[in-house]
């Protein structure tokens, strides 16, 4: 399968996936079932890396080719990576990813630790992003793990073997247990997942920022979304989505669903599903000092500051999105550290740690982590911060009571307040730019003046340079900038009643793209087009429409935007009242005809809050003219009503001032309040980190509870073990054949079992509370048995002591005496003696030393009878031949039947001599001493070939050799196989046809070792030897080895019947194995297998 040309990564380095395979030297099996299940276009690259011997050549590239339908290599620095190709990393290298490439760096002795395959991982996360896909296979250790971390953090896939099939389960395992693997499978099985999380991305466009998505596929996203958002009340329309495409394609594969619209029909009936998928949006990838180089910078300076701003001697800190407190944790460390240096340690700390997660804080509450998930700790902090037990690590008291953990979605949720330090780190990447820029405007309202802000190193504030600038050249650490604070709008959260129905893409895309000013243009446009502004709960006013003089000036003195303070008198009091109702009641006001002093028009305005936002108003102001009368008219009204007119305009100027200034007072008071309700927020904040304390000693106390339930329990179940124990001991001892005694110190026998009481034919009452030393006939009392017991004491135990003596009423015996000294709490002790009659087996020892001797002294003799045989046979048969062939050149009037005569006997002289030469080499190779050597192969088959040449040049013979290795052999008996090999193949080759041999050497598989009966735990080399000869049916391939056995007329083929004997017989010199495989007229191919 192939991606289409239009899918690019975020760093366009390569369209199809980049799957790299991890495990450690044990790994070997599963690398070859997953590679065998690899199939030949799967459009994806494969790059092993293993833990390999950085001292030894690797042969993993020739063995995976063996099982592999695409063509695998070994990488060379800077090779281009190709789909359907498997790339192995050489012996003795670091491997790391680039734009399209893999680069080799030499793995120096400082680097020898085993973390080869998280380097290549993070690499390959870095560059391919999406593209990346990790799979982890059998190992020790936990290589990988923060590889795997990076890889899903990043939009890639990650995939670990089952360790229930796993050889070593130490890595898949490592990496299961910190959630850091998205599917867990046997290696055989995972080619075809690769396959279908390939064809989920590209149907879901996981892999890009695709446009033209079809509306069905995309209307069903937003579906997916919302009902996310209905289940869990967390809204994922501003989070980028591919991110979100990738983790919905994930849950596809999982459970099987083929398209997106079938995947949402199943999710929309499934509570436990929605939920799973909700823990997939989150990608919780965090680990201890995240970044080591931002850390470095804490303390250097952004600590200083902290305290040279600080107020009331307290320091609170805001951990947004700190997952499972691996974050909040290390900034409480290394601030810790900064104030015992700086010996500050009266400050009050207080870091607020939140995250949407109750999964995540719950795990970060408990202050517990394994072994791999402290690995980026120092061996210091660890001692100091850290407790460990029951191979996990628990952070101690001092650290714990710095952070207060709390589930809070700082998108939606009210801020913390008056905070020194906010950390939001790798979170923000996740957001699309609308999102980012309201969570900084939330940062920035939470911050203090000064106060900071300390992102990752993939973020920043670009968009929202109007609230931070960069805190000097500091990297991602950023200060508040001193402007009012942007008041942060909510997203609403729908109900099944409002949440969309139709069109719901439009109607998503519309909220996530226009800002409040752009709805209210679009409100104003379309239907009145009106002068008027927005204002927000502070009677600020954020925007304006139209000229707003004849409603609105500028006041006196500091620049000010509060309408009530611009608006033109007679208009105050109207827009006050509206503004409360407005709140109150949640209505549209509307007020007509309000007199303006001095003024020739009259004024209308319409007021009401703004949609899905309670916190904005809309104030719509309509300017009215009013007509002018008749002059003589006006004048005589004038006349008429100007008494009343002045004596309401002065009750009117007087009410307006009272009203001016009871609208100050309750500015004052409402000033006031806002005061009193951050004091209330602040306390309310340490009320509840106090309620989170309580909570924590009460799970603890509850802890504690368990724990000494369990352990009265576990007393309980010991107790009962400790008497099945000793019931199970006190069987074995009366069952035992052997008798035993236990003696105290002072050498008391305590109590003797039923075998020794029945052995030396006494009883309880003769033996227990008698010395041991004084029972019997005092047969005990030997002076090297005294001796031994005596030291028992700083010996602890005496081993095979052989004695002899004499017992009532058994005689002579001879003794072998085993003591131990019994630890346990008793201040006598005791000794336990074991007592075991060797008498017979001494007596057969020395017959069969004697029989030794008499058999070493016949095979000196069958030695010296060898010799003289090889001498006083072959002799005389030496002379027969010679004077028959004399005879047969000579004598020229022999007949016909005469020279066939004697060549029959020259035939007959030349098997007699092959026989005894044969004899004689198995003898000597049955009973001389065997001297093993470091010995080359090679040069052993050369000498071989040069002994034998004129064989091989008479029937013209064609010898392959390919390099063989060094082996511990007895150099002449592997020439001497070799020669008998080589020259049966000539011997029994085909009439007319070229003799052709073939000798190389390979390494056996498991399966092969297995089924010649070798030791799995040692290393055997397989030496084979194949021919075209005449070859012989496969029946007979067990008995060629027998002596004297042979398959042809010795008339056409001579030879003693003692050649393949030999062979064989040298193979057990070399404790090895021969097997042999025959076709007849195919061939004949011999294996030997010799152990490294």
């Amino acid at each position: 399968m192939k991606v289409p040309e239009t899918l690019e990564t975020e760093h366009k380095t390569t369209t199809f996936p980049i799957v790299g395979i991890g495990a450690s030297a044990g790994g070997l099996d599963a690398f070859k079932k997953l590679i065998s299940a690899i199939s030949a276009d799967s459009g994806m690259a494969y790059v092993l890396v293993q833990h390999l011997s950085p001292d030894h050549p690797s042969s993993l590239t020739e063995i995976l080719s063996q099982y592999s339908q695409i063509p695998v290599q070994e990488i060379i620095s800077n090779i281009n990576l190709a789909p359907n190709n498997i790339y192995v990393i050489p012996e003795n290298n670091l491997l790391i990813a680039e734009a399209g490439t893999l680069k080799l760096k030499h793995r120096t002795r400082s680097e020898r630790r085993n973390n080869t395959i998280d380097i290549f991982f993070e690499s390959l996360a870095n560059v391919h992003r999406t593209f990346a896909i990790g799979v982890i296979l059998s190992g020790t250790g936990f290589d990988g793990t923060l590889g795997f971390k990076k890889i899903k953090e990043l939009g890639g896939a990650t995939l670990a073997q089952d360790p229930e099939t796993a050889a070593f389960k130490g890595m898949p395992q490592s990496a299961i247990e910190t959630d850091a693997a998205d599917y867990i499978l046997a290696p055989e099985k995972i080619p075809s997942q690769l396959l279908e999380i390939h064809k989920s991305y590209i149907t879901n466009y996981g892999y890009t920022e695709e446009e033209h998505i079809p509306k069905n596929d995309e209307e069903i996203f937003f579906q997916i979304i919302n009902l996310i958002l209905l289940r869990t009340g967390n809204d994922f329309r501003h989070y980028k989505y591919p991110t979100i495409r990738r983790r919905i394609a994930r849950r596809m594969v999982t459970t099987e669903r083929n398209t997106i619209e079938d995947y949402y029909n199943f999710l929309r009936n499934n509570k436990n599903e929605q939920d799973l998928l909700f823990n997939d949006f989150l990608i919780p990838v965090t680990y201890f000092f995240r970044d080591q180089e931002a850390f470095e910078s804490l303390p250097n300076i952004v600590y200083p500051s902290l305290i040279r701003n600080i107020t009331n001697n307290n320091l609170r800190i805001w951990v947004a999105g700190c997952s499972t407190g691996e974050e909040a944790y290390s900034i409480a460390i290394s601030l810790h550290e900064y104030l015992l240096q700086t010996n500050n340690t009266d400050i009050k700390i207080q870091i607020f740690a939140s995250d949407i997660s109750e999964k995540g804080i719950t795990k970060a509450r408990s202050g517990t982590y394994s072994y791999q998930e402290v690995q980026q700790i120092s061996a210091e902090r660890l001692h100091n911060y850290f407790t460990r037990s029951d191979g996990n690590y628990h952070i101690n008291k001092v650290i714990r009571d710095m952070c207060i953990f709390a589930v809070h979605n700082f998108v939606k949720d009210p801020a913390f307040a008056k905070i020194d330090l906010v950390t939001c780190r790798n979170v923000l990447i996740y957001f699309d730019s609308y999102l980012q820029n309201k969570v900084l405007g939330t940062f920035h309202y939470s911050l203090k003046d000064n106060g900071l802000l300390f992102l990752g190193k993939s973020e920043s504030v670009t968009n929202s340079h109007d609230l931070f600038e960069n805190f000097g050249k500091f990297g991602k650490i950023y200060t508040r900038k001193f402007i009012a604070g942007r008041y942060v709008t909510k997203l609403y959260k729908p109900t099944q009643n409002n949440l969309p129905q139709n069109n719901i893409t439009a109607q998503i895309k519309t909220a996530s793209e226009n800002d409040f000013k752009k709805i209210a243009s679009e409100i104003l446009f379309t239907k009145y087009t009106p002068i008027s502004v927005i204002i927000d709960l502070n009677q600020e006013i954020l925007y304006f429409h139209g000229d707003t003089s004849p409603f609105l000036l500028p006041s006196p003195g500091k620049p000010n935007f509060n309408i009530l303070k611009m608006a033109r008198e007679g208009l105050c009091f109207e827009l006050n009242n509206a503004i409360a109702k407005v709140r109150e009641e949640k209505l549209n006001i509307k007020k007509e005809n309000i007199q303006i002093k001095n003024q020739p028009y009259l004024v209308s305005f319409e007021m009401f809050l703004l949609p899905n936002d309670d916190e904005r108003i809309m104030v719509i102001f309509h300017k009215i003219i009013v007509p002018e009368t008749d002059p003589e008219k006006k004048i005589q009204e004038k006349n008429s009503d100007q008494k009343r007119i002045e004596e309401l305009e002065n009750e009117l100027s007087q009410l307006h001032r009272d009203i001016k200034k009871v609208i100050e007072e309750q500015k004052i008071l409402l000033e006031e309040l806002q005061t009193t309700n951050e004091e209330l927020l602040s306390s309310g904040e340490e009320l509840q980190a106090l309620n989170e304390e309580l909570e924590t000693s009460t799970e603890e106390l509850q802890s504690n509870n368990e724990e000494l339930v369990c352990v009265n329990d576990e007393l309980i179940d010991r107790q009962k073990q400790l008497i099945s124990l000793r019931n199970y001991s006190e069987s074995i001892v009366k069952t035992i054949h052997e008798p035993l005694l236990i003696v105290n110190k002072d050498f008391i026998i305590k109590s003797a079992n039923p075998a020794f009481y029945k052995y030396f034919n006494t009883s309880e009452k003769a033996t227990e509370a008698y010395s041991l030393f004084e029972i019997g006939n005092c047969q005990w009392d030997i002076s090297e048995l005294r001796e031994q017991l005596m030291k028992i004491d700083t010996q602890f135990s005496i081993e095979n002591l052989q004695i002899d003596t004499i017992c009532p009423d058994i005689g002579k015996k001879t003794m072998i005496v085993n003591a131990r000294l019994i630890i346990d709490s008793t201040p006598e002790g005791m000794i336990l003696l074991a007592l075991e009659d060797i008498t017979d087996l001494v007596a057969t020892n020395e017959l069969l030393t004697n029989k030794n001797i008499e058999l070493q002294t016949q095979n000196e003799q069958l030695e010296a009878f060898t010799s003289a045989a090889s001498h006083d046979l072959q002799e005389p048969l030496r002379k027969i031949h010679m004077f028959c062939k004399r005879v047969f050149e000579n004598e020229s009037g022999l007949s016909e039947s005469g020279k066939h005569n004697l060549e029959r006997v020259l035939f007959s002289v030349s098997n007699m001599s092959s026989l005894i030469t044969d004899l004689i080499n198995y003898s000597r190779i049955s009973f001389i001493k065997k001297e093993y050597k470091k010995t080359d192969l090679n040069v052993v088959l050369k000498k071989t070939i040069a002994d034998i040449k004129d064989n091989i040049l008479e029937k013209k013979a064609v010898i392959t050799i390919f390099p063989s290795p060094q082996l511990n052999i007895i150099p002449y008996q592997i020439q001497q196989l070799f020669t008998n090999l080589i020259l049966n193949a000539i011997k029994y080759s085909k009439e007319d046809i070229i003799p052709e041999i073939k000798i190389e050497t390979l390494d056996p598989s498991l399966d092969e070792i297995l089924e010649i009966g070798g030791k799995t735990d040692i290393n055997y080399v397989k030496i084979c030897i194949s021919d075209n000869g005449i070859g012989f049916s496969q029946e007979y391939a067990s008995k060629i080895f027998n002596p004297f056995f042979r398959l042809h007329n010795s008339d056409k083929y001579h030879g003693s019947g003692l050649g393949l004997t030999l062979v064989k017989k040298i193979v057990d010199n070399h404790e090895g194995f021969i097997k042999v495989s025959s076709k007849i007229n195919q061939g004949t191919t011999f294996y030997i297998y010799l152990p490294l």
